[in-house]
């Protein structure tokens, strides 16, 4: 069974997913706030952590941070689930190295889907700051990439895309959770079995 760490200020929000979470199998743990949520953190390991970007003492940035530099985080999973709609914020947060990112209001399914993909993925020790194949060579805090000695300059979308291709090599990526890594944003757009990008 999956461990899950839910952190909700909302006590109606929490509720509603703690119930679907728990009915589709998983182990859930509940905090209000970021300051339970490390208390939880400092006692045991979760598969995945679960949050709401706007905390009052401490924003689901930055306790996603805390996951990842803690080791009993090292190895969670973390998808920030936030009424923020905006495609900045979406773009900040994918940035910031979640997992996935959902709004609010959420369906039931789509919850659960992408709950169950992040889980699906391999769980990896902290998202590393330079991702390298080949010749290939990304640097996320450095928003830089080169290949060889050459940079390659890419738009903002481009570069989520490819640190998200390059963290899951050899795997067959959803389109839907591609588009998702991509901030849903920027002139990308999704449908069917493509998806495609236009400037300006």
């Amino acid at each position: 069974m999956t461990r899950i760490l839910l952190v909700d200020g909302n006590p109606d929000d929490r509720e509603w997913v703690h119930d679907r979470l728990k009915a589709a199998g998983h182990e859930v743990v509940c905090a209000s706030d970021a300051t339970t949520a490390v208390e939880r953190i400092e006692k045991r390991s979760f598969d995945m952590v679960v949050t709401e970007w706007m905390l009052r003492d401490m924003s689901g940035l930055e306790l996603a941070h805390y996951v990842r530099k803690h080791p009993n985080g090292r190895l969670t999973r973390v998808v920030m689930l936030s009424g923020r709609q905006e495609a900045g914020a979406v773009a900040q947060a994918l940035d910031s190295g979640v997992d996935d990112y959902l709004t609010k209001p959420v369906r039931e399914e789509e919850l659960l889907a992408r709950i169950n993909s992040a889980l699906r993925r391999p769980a990896a020790p902290s998202r590393e700051n330079v991702l390298e194949a080949g010749p290939l060579r990304l640097d996320k805090l450095g928003h830089k990439v080169t290949v060889g000695v050459s940079e390659v300059v890419l738009a903002p979308v481009e570069f989520r895309l490819m640190a998200y291709f390059m963290e899951n090599p050899g795997r067959v990526l959803a389109r839907q959770t591609c588009w998702s890594r991509s901030g849903g944003a920027g002139g990308v757009s999704a449908s069917g079995r493509w998806m495609s990008m236009s400037a300006g």
